[in-house]
């Protein structure tokens, strides 16, 4: 089901082609955590999660560049397999269920609004 779930592409492939270790490990781990975030709309479950994803890459801070690249193409894939088919957007976010509500009126239509500029009070 993870490979056929739409998702935006901004979370669908967060790794550029020319990226160092150190970048793609942190790009993995945030991504990691949005992922789980999506899983857990409880706040407190999501924090033991996000403590174990961070355990798992602790554990793994020792290693050599070759291994730790294999481990990063390994956790793009368990990345990709878990994705959530429909992720959590905050509200107020592009694509929330609150975006561009409540929009601020243009200036052109506030400065009608406002008395003249001398007789504002500064």
């Amino acid at each position: 089901m993870g490979n056929q779930v739409s998702m935006p592409a901004a979370r669908a492939a967060p790794f550029a082609p020319n990226l160092t270790h150190k970048q793609r490990v942190t790009r993995l781990y945030r991504h990691a955590l949005r992922t789980a975030r999506d899983w857990e709309p409880d706040f407190d479950e999501f924090v033991k999660d996000a403590e174990k994803i961070q355990a798992r890459f602790k554990k793994n801070k020792h290693l050599t560049i070759q291994e730790g690249q294999r481990l990063v193409e390994a956790g793009l894939k368990e990345l990709i397999a878990n994705r959530h088919p429909e992720p959590y957007i905050p509200p107020f976010a592009p694509g929330g269920t609150a975006y561009q509500r409540n929009v601020p009126c243009p200036p052109e239509d506030v400065n009608d609004l406002l008395p003249p500029p001398e007789r504002r009070i500064r």
